[in-house]
């Protein structure tokens, strides 16, 4: 399961519907790109609640998935604790993954 949500999110890094880091997944929700926003279980509270409090607002599913080391380790960055999918049917495809 996990390296099938890891295959999509890299796939969808190469098409460009892939956003990393607080900010920026911040400014794809208020745009409207944002269709899925997935956050490592090991990020702080308090972030946590306000990103689930943003993606309620905007009506957007959020969903957790690994720890930030995972995530930063599959794209060769540091700890990446939140990220959004730009498209929607790489949305569905992780949300059908994780049920």
């Amino acid at each position: 399961m996990e390296e099938k949500v890891l295959n999509l999110l890299h796939l969808a890094r190469k098409a460009g519907k892939l956003k990393y880091g607080f900010d920026t997944v911040e400014r794809s929700c208020f745009r409207g790109d944002s269709k899925l926003v997935i956050y490592a279980n090991d990020i702080a509270e308090r972030s946590k609640k306000k990103l689930l409090d943003m993606a309620y607002a905007f009506n957007i599913k959020a969903v957790e998935f690994g720890t930030k080391e995972l995530l930063g380790k599959s794209f060769k960055m540091r700890d990446i604790g939140i990220i959004s999918i730009d498209d929607s049917n790489f949305a569905k495809g992780i949300i059908g993954i994780l049920r």
